[in-house]
């Protein structure tokens, strides 16, 4: 009987190589590799990017870990190429310990939208970075016209700082145009008017003068009696009339 066993132990120990050689080794293989890639975005209340585009962008350029071994990825590489798109404000990609990879992403909150006097559109967030690479369109308030980078964090930055955390102003402001002298002239959505304000000091001020007119003085009078309202002196309001309306008949 010992030696039927022992005649037989060539073979078993054979099949339990093989057994080890594409059963064990493949199962630890696939065990050390990426499971899974788990995407959270925050500060993206406007939906400026989704999971999709950033596993699609992520594979475009070789850095998209699922399948990948664990310890040939490189979280720095994935976050510093996630860092250089200019939508994100900050990222932090870090390695679970279920063999995943964790992306954290939080988004710049674009305000304006720009047009300015080379031609170029792109977006400004609320501390006065350029974002250029939002694919979708917004309802933002447009900035056109004689606008440079040097406008972004001077005259764009204090309007910015002004309506940001204002729905009236958010919701009012269609278009603002700045002339060579960078004086500025705000093209309402509500309203048959435009409202020149001059420079863009005391903004502040000047638009609060104006939504006390607003509720004060056209909710009264009609919001297509004037067609122009200017504040660009003592921030006092004044009125220029329509042509051939009824008052002036």
């Amino acid at each position: 009987m010992l030696k039927k066993s022992l005649k037989y132990a060539p073979i078993a120990i054979i099949v339990c190589y093989l057994l080890f050689l594409f059963v064990i080794i493949p199962s630890q293989k696939d065990n050390d590799k990426c499971k899974e890639l788990v995407i959270n975005i925050s500060g993206n209340q406007l939906g400026t990017i989704n999971n999709e585009e950033i596993v699609n962008t992520l594979i475009s350029n070789d850095l998209y870990p699922e399948g990948e071994k664990m310890d040939k990825i490189s979280c720095l590489d994935i976050e510093d190429f996630i860092k250089t798109m200019s939508l994100v404000k900050e990222c932090q990609v870090y390695k679970t310990n279920n063999n995943g990879i964790r992306l954290e992403l939080v988004c710049r909150e674009p305000v304006l939208k720009v047009y300015d006097k080379n031609d170029s559109i792109y977006y400004v967030d609320d501390e006065g970075h350029k974002i250029t690479d939002i694919k979708k369109p917004l309802l933002l308030p447009v900035a056109s016209g004689e606008i440079d980078d040097e406008m972004i964090g001077d005259e764009l930055k204090t309007i910015i700082t002004t309506i940001k955390n204002d729905p009236f102003w958010m919701a009012q402001i269609e278009q603002i145009y700045f002339d060579k002298k960078k004086e500025a002239t705000i093209v309402p959505r509500m309203g048959d008017h435009i409202i020149e304000i001059g420079t863009v000091k005391d903004f502040d001020e000047k638009l609060s003068n104006i939504k006390t007119f607003y509720t004060g003085g056209l909710n009264i009078v009609g919001w297509d009696k004037y067609n122009k309202l200017n504040i660009e002196i003592n921030n006092k309001v004044i009125c220029t009339k329509k042509k051939n309306t009824k008052s002036d008949k």
